[in-house]
């Protein structure tokens, strides 16, 4: 029985990973933007330098935390992201960078890399031009990034992309992982668009036909060997096996927001659970994550003594429910609360 990569947050070596939004600005307008979904006017206050500081000293309590991805809104942004960068790595932990590579110079790669930064995780939405402005909502967005994986690719640092897959940019696969080949990327990601932030207003029909394109695409792809380089695909299903779903493990890779309130995985905190627990300028990051890894726990147990097809299905007892985040939240459905690519939804 083979079980169905639901989840990019699912970490199987037991470390604490934190993704942190660093900043509520962004110089781009995507139409998958997550972000986007708790922050309709933008007009919000970052933290200062200062209580960067303070939550860093907080988090840097837990042993377990061995890595911190600092995303956004665009964390470039801000003026002080080497001083931040510098100082989690002054507290042992590694710091990564998730940005869409706009304001990337050399000068910048090289003050990141010696602030302890080894790995910048970037986004290709097509390969052409025309293809990945669109979906960044502005012009020269595609020629800015190259600039910054030329940039980076002359750098020590790794780099890495991910690839949200819609109708609008499908097609376009090949060539974009042709462009990663090329380029020396170590990671392409390709995720179907949550249905989450913009994602949710901007791509609202069904995505079982993005589901078998990706997998024909993928089944190409791996036809010919790759060298050096990691292709992940993530929520999609064949029809063909018998497959179960993961545990959701949004508590061993949680989210920061850019006021600093913790909460369980990016999609999980900007889905309709939430999963705020407090705010680590307040109070004790230790307490905090208990409380997150609890409140997790129950609605993951929750659900599986609550889900209706769950009660009857052959693979209960070996399934992990997947993706809290995601699942069917309409409480008319007689599938309520259950992870879209569930398998017995069909039978």
């Amino acid at each position: 029985m083979k079980v169905i990569n639901t989840c990019p947050f699912n970490l199987k070596d037991g470390k604490t990973r934190i993704l942190w939004e660093i900043t509520p600005a962004c110089n781009m307008k995507c139409k998958h933007c997550l972000f986007f979904s708790n922050n309709k006017d933008f007009n919000l206050k970052a933290l200062s330098t200062d209580e960067i500081f303070k939550i860093i000293d907080n988090i840097s309590k837990d042993s377990s935390l061995n890595a911190i991805w600092l995303s956004g809104g665009e964390p470039l942004l801000r003026k002080d992201i080497v001083e931040i960068c510098k100082y989690i790595s002054s507290k042992k932990i590694i710091p990564s960078i998730s940005t869409n590579g706009v304001l990337m110079t050399p000068e910048l790669a090289k003050k990141l890399y010696e602030a302890g930064v080894n790995y910048i995780h970037l986004s290709i939405d097509g390969s052409t031009p025309e293809t990945h402005d669109r979906l960044r909502g502005v012009d020269g967005a595609f020629e800015k990034l190259m600039k910054a994986i030329k940039i980076l690719k002359d750098s020590p640092i790794k780099i890495g992309a991910s690839f949200m897959v819609t109708d609008e940019s499908i097609n376009e696969i090949e060539e974009v992982v042709k462009i990663a080949i090329d380029n020396k990327l170590q990671v392409m990601s390709f995720y179907l668009v949550a249905k989450l932030g913009r994602g949710a207003e901007n791509f609202k029909k069904d995505d079982k036909s993005l589901e078998e394109k990706l997998l024909e695409k993928m089944s190409i792809i791996n036809k010919k060997p790759i060298k050096d380089l990691k292709i992940e695909i993530f929520r999609v299903k064949k029809e063909e096996e018998e497959k179960v779903l993961q545990e959701c493990k949004g508590y061993n890779f949680m989210n920061i927001t850019y006021d600093g309130k913790l909460g369980a995985c990016p999609w999980l905190m900007k889905s309709s659970f939430g999963f705020d627990v407090g705010s680590l300028l307040k109070e004790d990051f230790l307490e905090l994550k208990e409380k997150c890894v609890s409140k997790m726990k129950e609605q993951i147990e929750k659900r599986k003594n609550s889900v209706e097809l769950c009660k009857k299905c052959t693979y209960r007892d070996n399934c992990g429910r997947g993706c809290l985040a995601l699942q069917i939240d309409d409480k008319n459905s007689k599938y309520y609360g259950v992870d879209p690519l569930c398998q017995m939804i069909k039978k």
